[in-house]
């Protein structure tokens, strides 16, 4: 499920927004952090000035790495799908995803220096408000809820590149979904073990920047059993999405090219902004 969602954020929220959105990140994420903490106007001015170089690396390293992807994909629909091309495309998402996550770290340690405790203090409590809502939101689902909300979520993901799913591959979808293993409560008790350790380092003692910046190293933090869940269930979405593919008409497939073509010609033209 993860590395799908992986899947959405490399291609934003549309082919023809994708330049404008990526140019309005510097806008739109001191706004989304802004939901976490109230910036003093000196802080507000450090956070534009560190996005600088953060965008600079992105574009020069990153987005042309996404183009690679993009082409690689491309090639993988003049043949038979397998699951296994699938996996290899979604690694090389969450292993561009894991460098981006390690540069916003690096990025942002700096700020959380120069936060007060009542900033820290503010910053943890919206995290535990965040997750009691998500509780809230999803432990309350019984399974016939969840595997309909499962099934939307990729219907939503899958129909944005190729349009409307057919009656057979709402089948291979309803399918996989009652395959998966339910693991919401698990990504919930994942999220309070990382907010719990935020609260130690956040106490801004020692050698807390070195750990802070180890953070995204989250093994220890996730348990056994959300690891064979989230494998199980990830298995499952490689081997659906290869099935759907393969499964695709004329008027997916044609649209599914133009899609990516979209978003490669996009993201090209972001790199030759640098």
């Amino acid at each position: 499920m993860k590395k799908l969602a992986l899947i959405a954020l490399l291609f934003l929220t549309g082919c023809s927004s994708t330049t404008f959105v990526y140019n309005r990140i510097d806008f739109l994420l001191p706004w989304y952090l802004a939901s976490y903490v109230d910036f003093t106007s000196e802080q507000k001015q450090s956070l534009n000035e560190r996005l600088i170089p953060f965008f600079k690396w992105h574009r020069t390293q990153e987005l042309p790495k996404y183009v690679e992807i993009i082409y690689s994909l491309e090639g993988l629909l003049d043949n038979e799908v397998k699951a296994e091309d699938i996996a290899l495309i979604t690694q090389d998402i969450e292993n561009s995803w894991f460098r981006t996550e390690q540069q916003i770290l690096s990025w942002l340690t700096p700020l959380a220096k120069d936060l007060s405790d009542e900033q820290i203090k503010q910053f943890l409590n919206v995290m535990k408000r965040k997750t009691i809502e998500n509780e809230n939101k999803y432990l309350n689902r019984n399974d016939q809820t969840y595997q309909k909300d499962v099934v939307n979520r990729f219907r939503k993901n899958l129909g944005r590149f190729m349009g409307s799913l057919n009656k057979d591959q709402l089948v291979l979808l309803r399918t996989a979904s009652e395959n998966m293993y339910r693991s919401d409560n698990e990504w919930l008790e994942n999220r309070k073990a990382l907010i719990n350790n935020l609260s130690l380092i956040l106490q801004r003692e020692n050698d807390w920047e070195e750990r802070l910046n180890g953070i995204t190293n989250r093994d220890n933090l996730e348990s056994q059993n959300y690891r064979i869940k989230y494998s199980h269930n990830i298995n499952i979405t490689h081997q659906l999405i290869a099935e759907i593919l393969n499964s695709r008409s004329e008027k997916q497939n044609k649209k599914l090219r133009d899609q990516l073509v979209r978003y490669r010609t996009d993201i090209s033209n972001l790199i030759e902004q640098i």
